[in-house]
């Protein structure tokens, strides 16, 4: 699948998960007692309590969107999403196991939601996506989970993030095929996929590509000067001998407008 259908997969999950949480929305009840204080949702909020007993109540949180507070005997047990709070009601006997389900489920919804955050930047490798969500210290046990449910829905995956990085490459800051290698090495993309990604990419005009706009700026160097230069900002792009030499010898001749200078352009 192309990055065009990849980010298409993506709008698409993101406009149905919006669309489940409105269908999620929970009303607010009339089942708590007066002389019960609400949480104040700008500051910290209060610690689990997964004591066993009767939803009393299921209020929407004021300064957080699409998020409620569940209260058990009136007291607060624990925030929730609106996609989790939808399978619970007022008057409903909870036991610590289903809170302690709740709890799970919760935390599940929140990697989730990180994850697509973080896919909304541009295109992950699977290794990524789990260095991101260890960082937001969650368990192996949910980040499974949800790269399992990203895989699914083909918003996660090696070989599109592959082709996206080199394309996205390409177009901007071409480099040699070792230096796309190592970069895709790098965020823990299989070798295969790597193989696949850069098989077509032209290093001459990569090469190219990327010095043209250095060899304008450098034009009114000398020879020896110029070689030096440009030779080092292509090595540093990963870019071998053979393929340096005969680009900067190119854009010398194009740049400046003189004959080549074979002595001047022996590499060291």
């Amino acid at each position: 699948m192309g990055c065009g259908a990849s980010r298409a997969a993506r709008r698409d999950f993101l406009l149905a998960d919006s669309q489940r949480n409105e269908s999620g929305r929970v009303l607010k009840t009339q089942f708590r007692r007066k002389d019960q204080a609400k949480p104040d949702d700008g500051a910290r909020a209060p610690s689990q309590n997964l004591t066993p007993g009767r939803v009393t109540a299921l209020e929407p949180q004021v300064k957080r969107a699409n998020r409620f507070s569940l209260y058990v005997d009136d007291h607060f047990a624990l925030g929730l999403s609106g996609y989790v709070a939808a399978g619970v009601r007022v008057g409903q006997v909870l036991t610590r196991a289903d809170l302690e389900k709740l709890a799970y489920a919760e935390q599940l919804e929140q990697a989730r939601e990180q994850a697509l955050r973080y896919l909304q930047v541009r295109p992950r490798s699977e290794r990524e996506l789990r260095v991101q969500l260890r960082k937001k210290k969650y368990s192996e046990e949910i980040i499974n989970q949800v790269i399992a449910r990203l895989n699914d829905v083909k918003l996660v995956g090696d070989r599109d993030f592959a082709k996206f990085w080199v394309e996205n490459r390409e177009g901007f800051k071409p480099r040699s095929k070792r230096a796309l290698q190592y970069e895709l090495r790098q965020k823990g993309v299989a070798q295969q996929e790597i193989a696949r990604a850069v098989k077509k990419v032209d290093e001459r005009d990569s090469a190219y590509r990327a010095a043209h706009a250095q060899a304008l700026r450098w034009k009114e160097l000398d020879a020896s000067s110029f070689r030096e230069k440009l030779s080092g900002f292509l090595a540093r792009r990963g870019f071998d001998y053979t393929v340096t030499r005969e680009t900067v010898k190119r854009l010398w001749q194009e740049v400046s407008g003189k004959p080549e200078l074979e002595q001047d352009f022996e590499m060291e």
